[in-house]
């Protein structure tokens, strides 16, 4: 009975971590309000002048102790690189989305601070920030 109490207060605690293309750091979140959001839609010109969307297939949200990745449709192998507020690396990893969709990353061990979730697959590369209190 106390499972099934505690798996909906988990799912309230969760917050999205905003992607944006490139690895400038994207949106940040911080504790369990949206500082910032970006679209996951994105929109490229081709030498045509016609205009495309595409949407990211990639979802972040930290998850109290935990960050989840989850890749809605499959972009081969993703590298998957997150840095703390002075740039040095707390956690990378590759991961094959075309056998594996879902990626749980433990924050428990981690310093309070911000973070920057860094995903490389093909010529795209998506970042986004996050801070652990």
């Amino acid at each position: 009975m106390i499972v099934v109490s505690i798996i909906p207060f988990q799912n309230v605690l969760a917050v999205d971590v905003p992607l944006k293309p490139g690895d400038t750091g994207g949106g940040s979140i911080g504790g369990n309000a949206l500082l910032s959001s970006y679209s996951l839609k994105t929109t490229s010109l081709k030498t045509s002048s016609l205009k495309t969307t595409s949407i990211i297939p990639v979802t972040a949200s930290l998850n109290g102790t935990e960050l989840a990745l989850y890749f809605g449709s499959p972009v081969g192998v993703a590298q998957i690189t997150i840095e703390d507020q002075y740039g040095a690396i707390v956690y990378q990893d590759a991961i094959d989305t075309n056998s594996t969709a879902e990626l749980l990353i433990a924050t428990d061990g981690w310093a309070s601070g911000n973070y920057t979730v860094k995903i490389a697959y093909g010529k795209t590369s998506l970042s986004g920030t996050f801070l652990l209190y």
